[in-house]
Order: C-alpha cells, then structure tokens, then sequence
C-alpha cells in the first residue's frame, strides 16, 4: 500500500460514542463513567445535532445503563427496570410500575446544563407499551424565575391527554415540545400547575437550564404498569434494551479488506 493510500485509510479510521418533583435534590448521574461518546450519534438516524455539553447514548442496557438511573438520594427507592418484554422493536424496553398512589418509578439521564430554550425545537418523545398511557416525561430545570428556590429548581412534566396514540400495541408519543407541560413549582410562566407550551415557560425564563430528562410512572397512579422505549431528547434517541448487543463476529473484520481496496493503492 502506498503512503497515500495509508494517509486515507488513517483518515477513514479517524472519523469513522413527575422527579422528587417538590425537592431540588440533584446528584452525580447514575453510572457517570459511562456517558458516552458522540461517536453514537452516527446511529440515531437523525439530522438534528445535540447542544454542546450534551452526552448521547444511543443504547442503554441492564448490565451497561450508558448514564441513566436514579442519581438523587431521595428516590433511590423508585429505579425502574429493564425488561424483555418489547415495544415496537426486538431487543426491550424500560418497565415502570405501581402499586400504590403513593408509589413511583423513574429513569433519568443528565442533559448537561442545556439551555431549555436551545432544546424545545428538537423533537421530544417515546414509545410506550400499556392499556393506556402512563408514562410521563419530566425536565428538571435550575435557572428559572419567581419560584420559591434560590436556584430556580423546578420539575415540568408532560402527560398524554385525550388525543393520546392508542398505546396497547406500542405507539409513538412525538413533539413533546410542542405540547403542554405543567411545572411541580410555580414560576414564572407557569403557576398553579396550568398547563402550557415549553416556548412560553422558555421566554419567561430565559436563564432555564435543562439538568436532567426522563420518564416516570406514579404519583397518583395505582396498580400500574407501562413499557417504555426510544426516549427522545435534543437530538439523541437512547434505545432501552434488556441485555447488551451482540458482539459482531470475529469473521466481520474480513469486510476491511474491502475498505482498504477501494481506496486504491
């Protein structure tokens, strides 16, 4: 091989990774170390790229969370679980249950600080497995205005309303940002638990930072139980699946040969 060809092939290689609700309890993520790499997002199969200082996953398993889990004290009694029951794909989903109304389960992943105004014009959602929806989705913001915390602590949730998808065979909830949300706190822009648009608790809060993201069940549900899978936020699909991928075989190395032919010698 020529050194040109040694020069493109080195190329190639080389870009080829409702919350406590009322409390502000933040903590370290989950299985920090395993954040990820942006490296993922080559598999999500979306155009819209993540804000900076947000770390993607595009797969998350029992054995290897890839950063969610439950990262604050106060709710380490309400983890969700991986199982192997499916969604609208073949590998799992993420199974949250109740049983009493003062139950609740709930999976979160850090959003690295991004501002919520840079993230409400990507797609925001998830598929969910149920006799109907159960599943809510939460952003827990700091920065935002006229609450009762210093640090502007709040947690807004969305809920499906009566135009739900029919969720007992698997279905997609999609443009979460363009729905209706309700803050756990009252602040500016959302106050009394009304529901209203995440662009408009953006403008009145233009200091709010997403901290973390996920799906919950409970808080007022009982004998419950959803399946939840492909959580969308600011750009990253995360696939919940109960074991880890399959390694490829050894034999797929093979195939590199035909790279480095085609880049001609």
């Amino acid at each position: 091989m020529s050194m040109n060809s040694i020069r493109r092939v080195t190329t190639v290689v080389a870009i080829a990774g409702a919350a406590a609700l009322v409390a502000p309890a933040f903590g370290h993520a989950a299985d920090a170390g395993s954040l990820g790499s942006l490296g993922s997002l080559g598999s999500l199969g979306s155009a819209e790229a993540p804000v900076a200082g947000f770390t993607c996953d595009a797969l998350s398993t029992e054995a290897t969370p890839a950063g969610w889990g439950v990262p604050f004290e106060d709710e380490q009694d309400q983890k969700a679980s991986y199982s192997a029951e499916n969604v609208l794909d073949e590998n799992g989903s993420l199974a949250l249950s109740v049983e009493e109304k003062t139950d609740r389960q709930a999976w979160y992943h850090s959003a690295g600080s991004v501002e919520l105004a840079d993230v409400i014009g990507k797609d925001i959602g998830f598929a969910e497995k149920a006799e109907s929806s159960k599943a809510a989705f939460q952003l827990r913001l700091l920065g935002t205005t006229g609450g009762k915390f210093e640090n502007g602590f709040t947690t807004l949730v969305w809920t499906a309303g009566a135009d739900a998808p029919d969720t007992k065979d698997g279905a997609v909830h999609e443009k979460l940002q363009d729905g209706l949300w309700w803050s756990t706190q009252d602040i500016d822009g959302a106050k009394n638990r009304k529901p209203v648009t995440l662009e408009e608790i953006a403008e009145a809060n233009p200091g709010a930072t997403v901290e973390h993201y996920g799906v919950s069940i409970g808080s007022g549900s009982e004998n419950a139980s959803t399946l939840v899978d492909a959580v969308r936020f600011n750009g990253c699909t995360t696939d919940f699946a109960k074991k880890d991928a399959e390694p490829e075989p050894a034999g797929s190395l093979g195939s590199s040969g035909a790279l480095f032919g085609s880049l001609g010698s």
